[in-house]
Parts: structure tokens; C-alpha cells; sequence
């Protein structure tokens, strides 16, 4: 039901009203469960150099680590036969996440794989810089969002963001499809709605001998009208592909917080976490709560 209603709302954006002026658009990414939380991130660096983003990487699991940037999410995969990257933010910090890996050890030189989960210039823009320190390494993307990169790419049609080092076209990655490189298989599946070939990305995370099936998806809203039906579809079918155990964001702010926050939880929140189970992975959430996120 919620569904269904979200989709009569979001449909109605960009319609022409009365006497045809045009109806003013609602930003449904902000009535979003992480509409609050986005509005604040972006603020927060609004007018500062992308650059600024510079943050430190992590451990997600111990084959998965973030080496993106403070807004926008790029995630690493260790293999027995090399690395792959997921995402590689913009142009302007695609340097930061080759830092990032070299921080953590790496050498960007072992990447093999670099996937990009959809068309916009904060996940592919950096892609032709790390290529440069990853020669050899296969770049994939869905069949529609390629052709969309390779728009953005033709001079004059990215606007005034630096769309990066211009891509060739290489692997087309199809719904489903699975990628394996030494003891490791990724499965991706096209999940239009974010972009018209959005991509869901499921891994496999390994810590303390067990492994949580991990899915990086393309969530946010696409304003474009067209595109409200494959989105809301796109949901569905992941919810229904789990049981997740976690879900890694493209942007820390499409994460899994409970908004909004409490006087006491913003006080004590960095003092006293929430106690979780000796059995759960900080990352985990769990099926239930991820269901959650997905109604909503």
C-alpha cells in the first residue's frame, strides 16, 4: 500500500498543471527515510572544494573496505586474485580513492575489475583516473547506463561537471550476471530507477569465520517521472531477493538511521551506543530491519 501510494506522488512530479503552467516538483528523496540526513550531509560541504572530502578508509568486512569520500560511497573487494573496486567518485577525487587503497596497503595496480553501480559523474568520473594506476583493469556498467556515460562524455552534453577521463565502452554488464576473480563471485543485477541501468551489486563479506550477504544498491530517487515505476519495481524485487544481512550505500547518507534523532540519542549517541548482540557484525543489520527500509 505504501508503495502503491509513493508511486501515485512521485509519478505526479513535472506534470503539467491547470492552464498549463508547470506543477511545481516535490524532492521526494527528502520524505525519504534518509531525506533528512542527506539535506544535512550536503550542507554541510556545500561550497567547500570536493577535494575537502577527503576521509579515511576502513574495514567494512574483512575482504570489503570503503575508500570512498565523505558524500559519495567507493568500496573495495579483496580476492585471492586481485582487487575490485566498486564506484570511483568524482573526477576531481578520483586521487583520493587511489590514496585510500594505498593507505590501506594496496596496490591500485592489483585492481581488475572496477564496476560502476550507475551513470552519474560522482560514481564513473573518477573511473578513467584510477584506470591510469590500474592499466588492464575491465570496466563495467549496465547496457543503458553506459550509453548515458557516453552522453555525458560527448563535449558539451556533462553540463558543468567534469565528467573525467572520457571511458571507452567494455564490459556490458547484464541482469544477473556473475563476476568472479580468484575465490570470489560477485552477482549484479539491473535494477533500473536510480538510472535507467542502475545496478545492485550482492557480496559475499567474510569476519570472525562467517559470511553476510551484502547488497551495494542504487536507492535515491530519480525526479524524472518515467522513471517511478522501475524504481518502485526495483525496490520490491530486492526486498524480495533477501534475506540481506547489510547493506552498503552508495552515499553514507542512504544508510540505515533511525531519523529523527532524539535530545538524549544526539547527546549520548557518540558515548553510549546502542548495545548490539556479541554475534552481530557492526555492519549487519539484519533481513527485518533491511525489510524495513525497503517498505518504506
Amino acid at each position: 500500500m505504501a508503495l502503491v501510494l509513493t508511486a501515485s506522488l512521485v509519478e505526479g512530479q513535472g506534470r503539467e498543471g491547470g492552464g498549463g503552467a508547470q506543477a511545481p516538483q516535490a524532492n521526494w528523496n527528502q520524505k525519504m527515510p534518509w531525506g533528512p540526513l542527506e539535506v544535512a550531509v550536503r550542507l554541510r560541504w556545500q561550497g567547500l572544494p570536493l577535494t575537502a572530502q577527503k576521509t579515511e578508509p576502513f574495514k567494512v568486512f574483512d575482504n570489503v573496505y570503503y575508500v570512498g569520500i565523505q558524500v559519495v560511497g567507493a568500496y573495495l573487494i579483496t580476492t585471492s586474485s586481485g582487487l575490485i573496486l566498486v564506484d570511483a567518485t568524482y573526477a576531481e577525487t578520483g586521487d583520493l580513492v587511489l590514496d585510500s587503497i594505498r593507505k590501506l596497503g594496496l596496490d591500485p595496480a592489483n585492481i581488475k575489475y572496477i564496476l560502476v553501480t550507475h551513470q552519474h559523474a560522482d560514481h564513473f568520473a573518477g573511473v578513467g583516473r584510477v584506470l591510469q594506476a590500474a592499466r588492464g583493469a575491465r570496466v563495467g556498467m549496465s547496457q543503458a547506463d553506459w550509453e548515458g556515460v557516453e552522453r555525458l562524455q560527448t563535449p558539451g552534453q556533462g553540463g558543468n561537471q567534469d565528467t573525467g577521463i572520457r571511458l571507452t565502452r567494455d564490459m556490458v554488464i547484464k541482469d544477473g550476471e556473475a563476476i568472479t576473480l580468484g575465490d570470489t563471485t560477485l552477482k549484479v543485477y539491473v535494477t533500473p530507477g536510480h538510472t535507467p541501468g542502475s545496478l545492485g551489486i550482492e557480496v559475499q563479506g567474510k569476519a570472525d569465520g562467517r559470511t553476510f550477504r551484502s547488497l551495494i544498491p542504487a536507492t535515491g530517487i530519480n525526479p524524472s517521472p518515467e522513471l517511478t515505476r522501475p524504481w518502485l519495481a526495483s525496490m520490491e524485487r530486492l526486498k524480495k531477493m533477501g534475506p540481506w544481512d547489510a547493506i552498503l550505500p552508495v552515499h553514507g547518507f542512504l544508510a540505515q538511521v533511525d531519523l529523527p534523532l532524539e535530545p538524549r540519542e544526539l547527546v549520548f549517541a557518540a558515548r553510549q551506543p546502542a548495545p548490539r548482540p556479541k554475534t552481530a557484525h557492526p555492519a549487519a543489520l539484519g533481513p527485518a530491519k533491511i525489510n524495513e527500509y525497503f517498505d518504506a
